[in-house]
């Protein structure tokens, strides 16, 4: 079947959906999907599309002009835009991608928070377990076969997270966000601030607090008080250690701080906590 856009070849296949508004409303799910052969003439350009994209570059390049830069995607790169933004990309001899179009709830969240934490384009050996995802969705289409919303689901959602997980370290290698982490649980008793964490591990804390949050999610305090407040959660459970004193092992001078901070992280005062059954 050959499809009606400039450039796509004869052999290429791509499939369309359209969601429930139960789907619409809980899941993630395809909007369409294809494994493209483009000779030169392959070119996009829009303005507004309400969806993301996810590529898997398979052979040849991709020029993709979006959110002011340029790239080149070659085999085994991966592109994820918001085709919400401008964008614009086009295709030499022999390209060859597949893709996916895909929506869902929180998704335009998620994937606007990793393109600005990560960008839009990766180059990575990890790239490989991604595109073997994405092959096996549309030749599950392609062999006329039907995917559950839930696998569906989960597929999308693993590809996209996966985009996030930094290369394997060399065995023993450590990072500064490994040494930092392991500074912070060593000092959980004290206050630390983000000046002395920086310094530990000789970077500026701007740039040490932009790399931390990029790897783990948390700026480098509100990690700290995460551990502060996973500890206290276990000193609770496991020990008969008055409030004041688990507040004194976990940095905090003053049980009312503490009992301040653990409810607002948790939910529950401390006692609360103490009492629940898990």
């Amino acid at each position: 079947m050959l499809l009606n856009e400039p450039g796509v070849l004869d052999g290429s296949h791509y499939y369309f959906f359209t969601p429930s508004e139960t789907i619409k409303k809980y899941y993630y799910h395809l909007i369409c999907c294809g494994h493209y052969y483009c000779n030169a003439d392959y070119n996009i350009k829009r303005d507004y599309f309400p969806y993301f994209l996810l590529v898997y570059i398979r052979n040849g390049d991709l020029h993709v002009n979006y959110q002011d830069k340029s790239v080149t995607a070659k085999k085994g790169d991966i592109l994820l835009i918001d085709c919400r933004e401008p964008h614009h990309y086009y295709g030499t001899e022999g390209l060859e991608f597949i893709y996916i179009h895909f929506d869902g709830p929180n998704s335009h969240e998620l994937c606007s928070y990793i393109i600005k934490q990560h960008g839009f384009f990766f180059q990575s050996k990890r790239n490989i377990e991604v595109g073997k995802q994405l092959y096996q969705m549309i030749y599950t289409y392609y062999q006329e076969q039907e995917m559950s919303i839930s696998d569906s689901t989960c597929m999308i959602y693993t590809m996209i997270n996966s985009l996030t997980i930094k290369s394997e370290k060399q065995k023993n290698e450590r990072s500064p966000v490994d040494e930092a982490i392991q500074y912070i649980k060593e000092n959980l008793d004290r206050q630390i601030t983000l000046k002395e964490i920086a310094s530990y591990v000789n970077l500026s804390p701007y740039y040490f607090s932009h790399i931390f949050k990029l790897e783990t999610g948390y700026a480098p305090i509100e990690f700290a008080t995460k551990n502060r407040i996973d500890t206290a959660k276990t000193l609770l459970k496991t020990s008969k250690l008055a409030i004041a004193d688990i507040a004194y092992q976990v940095g905090y001078s003053s049980s009312s701080g503490f009992i301040n901070i653990f409810y607002k992280k948790v939910g529950f005062t401390p006692t609360e906590f103490r009492n629940l059954t898990i």
